[in-house]
């Protein structure tokens, strides 16, 4: 009988159920939980592992160098910038992640900042509860239908958002260099490139992958081309957005105002000029919290993960020229 070590990081985030550990079982795997710690703690436990099952540990080349086992990484959830893809291909590493998780719940909490955003909906609860009616403070909500949507990126999560929109009226735009000009057109939605989205839109959602290309894609410059009147939705990774940049276009009423859903730093310093700004609204990453979601993703992962270790395929690898590399010929 094979004994094969997973390490599963995050364990209250997303724990395994019954059913989950006798999966693992069933192929030899017994589970070992790192809820906390360094580095240096990680290895002490995974050091030997066969398999990691990470949410949001940050994995680089420094830990997966010393990963004298691992033959795959299964990542809850779609985005891997926490994990050097590279490095991992390098030690032959299967890079697994769950490509559609989410998507609906996502463009959910998009729609749901843009209204919360337009209607200052947080300051205006805020007021009631605190007994203030109407304030002279107060200020209009910005309009919605008849406005445009600016959507950096289209892939599945813009295309669930655009979706949406139309149901509010919204005017939808979107910009992705990585795609023919006939997606746009089968989904209704005009192709710009990305100043002209920035100038045109009156809100602009943000739903990119975090890469070296797009890190503080909106920076100070490119959020210089929006309207005074817009309004940016964060539902991708906090890093795409400049926040001192966004804060400081906030404060000087360049900008109307924010949703985001992932800050830069997670959780957000204290300190973060952001917090306190009432045309901001902010969620702690939680757009995908949905039993729903949670139960498919943990599902998806460990199936990565047994299909691995029985020597199987998957289709979700991330790194597929690992398959190339002399540990994994057996794949």
């Amino acid at each position: 009988m094979n004994d094969y070590l997973v390490v599963h990081t995050d364990p209250h985030l997303h724990p395994l159920t019954s059913d989950h550990i006798e999966e693992l079982k069933d192929v030899g795997a017994r589970v070992t939980y790192f809820d906390s710690g360094d580095g240096q703690d990680f290895l002490e436990i995974a050091g030997e592992a066969d398999a990691v099952l990470n949410a949001d540990f940050p994995l680089p080349a420094l830990l997966i160098n010393r990963l004298r086992r691992c033959r795959i990484i299964a990542r809850y959830g779609m985005g891997v910038d926490n994990i050097d893809v590279s490095a991992a291909t390098a030690r032959g590493i299967m890079v697994a992640n769950v490509p559609e998780f989410g998507t609906e719940e996502v463009a959910d909490r998009a729609i749901l900042l843009l209204l919360a955003a337009a209607c200052a909906l947080p300051v205006a609860d805020r007021d009631v509860r605190q007994g203030r009616w109407r304030t002279s403070a107060w200020r209009m909500s910005a309009e919605v239908g008849g406005q445009t949507l600016g959507l950096v990126g289209f892939g599945r999560i813009a295309r669930a958002i655009a979706r949406r929109a139309a149901a509010f009226d919204l005017r939808v735009v979107a910009c992705d260099p990585y795609l023919d000009a006939k997606v746009f057109e089968a989904h209704g939605v005009t192709r710009l490139e990305l100043e002209g989205l920035l100038a045109t839109s009156d809100y602009v959602c943000l739903v990119v992958p975090l890469t070296n290309e797009t890190r503080h894609l909106l920076d100070a410059r490119r959020l210089a081309l929006m309207k005074a009147s817009a309004i940016v939705i964060n539902v991708a990774r906090g890093g795409i957005l400049d926040q001192q940049a966004l804060a400081e276009a906030l404060r000087a009423g360049r900008l109307a105002g924010a949703g985001l859903d992932v800050p830069e730093r997670e959780p957000p310093d204290p300190a973060d000029p952001l917090l306190g700004l009432d045309n901001v609204v902010l969620t702690p990453h939680t757009a995908t919290f949905t039993r729903r979601a949670m139960d498919s993703i943990r599902q998806q992962a460990v199936a990565s993960v047994i299909r691995v270790l029985r020597g199987e395929r998957i289709p979700n690898l991330v790194n597929p020229e690992v398959l190339t590399d002399g540990r994994t010929e057996r794949q």
